[in-house]
């Protein structure tokens, strides 16, 4: 007998539930890990480490202002949201395992947009993306197999996309088939809605699927949203944030008869509205703000991967693998500063 498996247990099985699936603790941890080992090798290159190194509160703001700057280049080139979303996860994933001060994000974001579009079926050539975006092929792909590494080999993303749109049809089924009775009259909160009292549901259901799309377009990338809820619970909240009378009345339709069950869910989606609306309330890295932590990043960064292209050659000419081609580079680049320092006419620093 042919055995069969329900949403929540097919989601269970995939990789995104079982890697990149994390408490907001668990996550914390993760980078707090991530960020101590990072100083931890700082220390071999650095007298003065962790002192002039980054912050973790630093790191997180370099990784976020690039998952904006993928989001816009990803924009610029047209793309889809399923190849905008998918690279942006595939940065804030390699750097749960990667410091900013080994990888600096400037050099990462362009590979991971291209490894997005091939992942999500985009046709672009190597030559055509490197044109345009005025890089050198090399640069692009010196990294990649690193990045697949962090990634755990696992390229499938799970979005809300689709869970939304079968909100949005579900919604419609119910308009044209339920009694006029059953379309929610309560007016949208004003700061929330984009719509006046008493619109027709059908009208009202895709002005609110308009708007929680562009709340999964910015909040749920930017954010840990992503590691802390499933694709459906994202949906759900951004229709939330939407229309809060209309997610109530779809909840409602969908658990009827199950007052305990849609407590639970209703409990879940505010939580992650929360964390999506979070977004509003962060800075906004300024142009000044981003150049000094650049200076400060180039200042402490890991010397063994300052040439991505020659780690990557090292590692395919002499048959390294990724970790042993860097402690390689990083060999040689301590030798070459201590070299420097040692010919230098007034001598080493005091």
């Amino acid at each position: 007998m042919a055995q069969t498996y329900n949403e929540d247990e097919l989601y269970r099985a995939s990789s995104q539930y079982r890697f990149w699936s994390f408490s907001p603790t668990e996550l914390a941890a993760l980078r707090a890990s991530t960020h101590s080992a990072a100083l931890d090798r700082a220390s071999h290159y650095l007298q003065d480490a962790p002192s002039t190194c980054l912050t973790l509160d630093e790191e997180l703001r370099l990784v976020q202002r690039y998952s904006e700057q993928v989001r816009t280049t990803s924009d610029f080139f047209k793309w889809s949201i399923n190849v905008k979303s998918t690279a942006v996860q595939y940065l804030k994933r390699f750097y749960l395992t990667n410091s900013v001060m080994t990888y600096p994000p400037k050099e990462i974001y362009k590979s991971v947009l291209f490894l997005a579009s091939k992942t999500e079926a985009v046709h672009m050539t190597l030559a055509e993306y490197a044109r345009r975006i005025k890089t050198d092929k090399s640069d692009i792909l010196a990294p990649e197999y690193k990045i697949i590494q962090s990634l755990r080999f696992t390229l499938d993303v799970r979005h809300p996309f689709r869970g939304l749109r079968g909100v949005l049809m579900e919604l419609l089924n119910i308009a044209e088939s339920a009694a006029p009775s059953a379309s929610p009259h309560n007016a949208p909160s004003s700061h929330r809605s984009l719509w006046s009292q008493g619109a027709p549901l059908p009208d009202r259901a895709h002005a609110a699927y308009a708007a929680a799309r562009q709340i999964l377009d910015a909040p749920a990338l930017l954010t840990d949203a992503y590691f802390l809820y499933t694709p459906p619970q994202l949906a759900l909240a951004a229709l939330w944030i939407a229309d809060t009378p209309l997610a109530e009345f779809y909840l409602a339709a969908k658990l009827q008869g199950q007052d305990g069950m849609r407590g639970q869910v209703l409990a879940v989606v505010r939580e992650c509205a929360d964390v999506l609306l979070g977004l509003a309330v962060q800075p906004v890295m300024t142009k000044d703000q981003r150049a000094e932590l650049e200076v400060k990043l180039e200042a402490c960064r890991d010397p063994g991967t300052k040439d991505l292209v020659a780690v990557d050659k090292a590692a395919k000419v002499d048959g390294l693998g990724a970790e042993e081609a860097e402690e390689k580079a990083r060999r040689k680049a301590e030798k070459n500063e201590e070299r420097r320092k040692n010919d230098d006419v007034f001598g080493p620093a005091l």
